[in-house]
């Protein structure tokens, strides 16, 4: 199926459905409003006889034959009529028709007029009260005379001195005829409207489908690989401005070609440098997760095996995001390698990377980096810190910043060339926990831009920290991704963890 069809399909169902509900409401609005004419009209008619049996009541003091003629008189569309019943005559029997069309004197307060019964119990249960009045719906019964099974509406109102009972009552068609001329009405109209709207509709779409079709023939050609097509057509309507959009696009996709092709180079050289597996070190777990902010990130770790079992970790952060960070993260990534091949310390190691960054990296771009070795024989952790997050200490359930220096210097590295780092070192024992992070997890904002902080992050610490590294760096970082709710990503988020055996 055509969009052409297609779319006169959608208006026309859309039109079908506008104007039904539009001619469903008007005639059930209708439809209700005339109900409740037709029941005043009932109300009116009864109040009518009853105004004329107080004002013989209080000439006479009980009725004439002409009172009852003046109200046989009383007219009711087509087969309608009051009729007036006595409630309970000298004799005990009730409901005898005083007033009626074809039937006075009879009584009907049997279970073939369940109706009757109805009024005149419902009349006593209100205590006999003067001008008691109400509404009624029933069907004709089989044993009265007129239009049988068909549904009628009455009203009665009471009239206490002569214990009458005046009912006005017709059939609900005869009240109600006009609601079905309106129905009518309404079907023509529905009707005519549809006829003349999908003539219209399929004319103004056949003409808007005439550049639809061009523009499709162009993204066929996109599509293809050819960049080099457009589309003119010059229109103030949203058509033409979709051609202008096409054409900006297809200008776009020609100027960024060459860019997604570096991304994709950059993304998949980034992955390359980050470690696949963990080092296997006696008495050591290890885990590590890295979510960059965007396709390309600026934030890494690294492993690097010296001699004697010793390992060597790196968490960095570099300034920035894109395809210029993951740049200089390769870069620090092999300066940081190169350093360790035949330097003993982390201070030496900084100092060494920190000249070579800042001789190769543009300006503005800097590296915070975290560099540290553990010696598994002695449970010895040394490191050197340039700017970035100091990890945590998790010790017997408390946790706690590892020690700074307090002499060396704290800049990033690429930023002062002359710096120099100092080496720290902590003997670990059995049952510790360190966590390396960015500050990307500590900087992440829920939507009312509050940080989630390091508070947070060390509670989280402590809450996992019964748990093997893998499970505790995914809950560290599904607890953050909880707090932030859906917001994005302002930073690369890097965790690692080290667990020291017994």
């Amino acid at each position: 199926m055509t969009l052409k069809l297609k779319l006169v399909f959608v208006v026309v169902f859309e039109v079908i459905l506008i104007v039904s509900a539009a001619a469903i409401l008007g005639y059930r609005e209708s439809k209700w409003e005339l109900k409740a004419l037709a029941r005043d009209l009932l109300e009116a008619k009864t109040d009518q006889a009853f105004v004329m049996c107080q004002r013989e009541y209080e000439i006479s003091n009980k009725p004439s034959e002409s009172l009852k003629n003046q109200i046989a008189r009383i007219s009711i569309p087509k087969d309608g009529y009051v009729a007036v019943l006595k409630n309970r005559n000298e004799d005990g029997q009730r409901g005898v028709l005083v007033v009626h069309p074809t039937a006075v004197g009879i009584s009907i307060y049997s279970e073939d007029f369940p109706h009757i019964q109805n009024v005149l119990d419902e009349i006593e249960d209100n205590g006999l009260a003067n001008g008691y009045q109400s509404l009624i719906e029933y069907t004709q019964g089989t044993l009265a005379r007129g239009r049988q099974g068909e549904k009628k509406v009455a009203n009665f109102k009471y009239f206490a001195p002569w214990d009458w009972v005046i009912m006005s009552t017709g059939y609900e068609r005869d009240i109600f005829y006009r609601r079905d001329v309106l129905r009518q009405t309404l079907a023509e109209l529905v009707v005519f409207v549809l006829l003349v709207g999908v003539i219209l509709i399929y004319i103004t779409i056949h003409q808007m489908m005439v550049p639809v079709q061009r523009l499709t023939a162009s993204t066929r050609e996109v599509a293809r690989g050819n960049w080099n097509v457009s589309i003119s057509y010059d229109s103030d309507d949203e058509i033409g401005t979709l051609s202008h959009s096409f054409n900006q696009m297809v200008r776009s996709l020609r100027e960024n070609a060459h860019i997604w092709q570096e991304l994709k180079i950059a993304r998949d050289m980034q992955m390359q440098m980050l470690p696949e597996t963990y080092p296997t070190i006696k008495n050591l777990q290890i885990s590590a997760k890295s979510l960059p902010a965007n396709d390309v990130g600026g934030d890494f770790y690294d492993f690097i095996d010296f001699d004697q079992e010793r390992l060597g970790i790196v968490v960095g952060d570099v300034s920035g995001h894109g395809l210029s960070a993951a740049m200089v993260m390769m870069a620090a990534v092999s300066a940081v390698r190169f350093a360790t091949e035949d330097r003993e310390t982390t201070s030496e190691v900084l100092n060494l990377v920190n000249v070579r960054l800042n001789k190769d990296t543009q300006n503005q771009m800097f590296v915070a980096l975290f560099f540290c070795i553990y010696d598994p024989e002695k449970r010895i952790l040394s490191y050197s810190n340039a700017g970035q997050t100091m990890p945590y200490l998790c010790r017997n359930g408390e946790v706690s910043f590892l020690p700074q220096s307090q002499v060396g210097d704290r800049f990033p590295l690429g930023i002062v060339r002359e710096a120099s780092y100092e080496q720290l070192s902590i003997e670990l024992k059995p049952g510790d926990m360190i966590v390396f992070y960015t500050d990307g997890i500590v900087d992440a904002m829920n939507g009312d831009y509050q940080n989630y902080g390091f508070e947070r992050f060390a509670e989280s610490i402590i809450r996992h920290s019964t748990k093997p590294p893998d499970q505790m760096v995914a809950r560290l970082v599904q607890e953050m991704q909880e707090y932030r709710n859906g917001s994005n990503f302002h930073d690369d988020v890097t965790i690692v963890v080290l667990r020291i055996k017994s």
